[in-house]
């Protein structure tokens, strides 16, 4: 997986919290600044960054019960497939 890069602002009264943080915990100001944003992500985000998916384990819940039938997305517009 490659590599991006980030530029981030934040105010002087924020880094120089980080800063103090980075000196008590001998971290870098980066780390830091990483582990607050991953710590803060909505769960929504991390549940399904985290979680691995099984298709068959997916596929085997799937019955005649909750298995829905066709969906009319009403009349073709341009050059749709029928």
């Amino acid at each position: 997986m490659a590599n991006q890069k980030l530029t981030l602002e934040i105010p002087e009264s924020l880094f120089e919290k980080l800063l103090h943080l980075a000196e008590l915990t001998d971290q870098s100001v980066e780390d830091l600044a990483l582990q607050s944003i991953i710590n803060n992500l909505p769960p929504i985000v991390r549940k399904y960054s985290e979680k691995k998916y099984d298709l068959d384990k997916l596929l085997s819940r799937v019955t005649t019960d909750n298995l829905h039938g066709e969906i009319d997305s009403g009349e073709l517009v341009d050059r749709e497939i029928f």
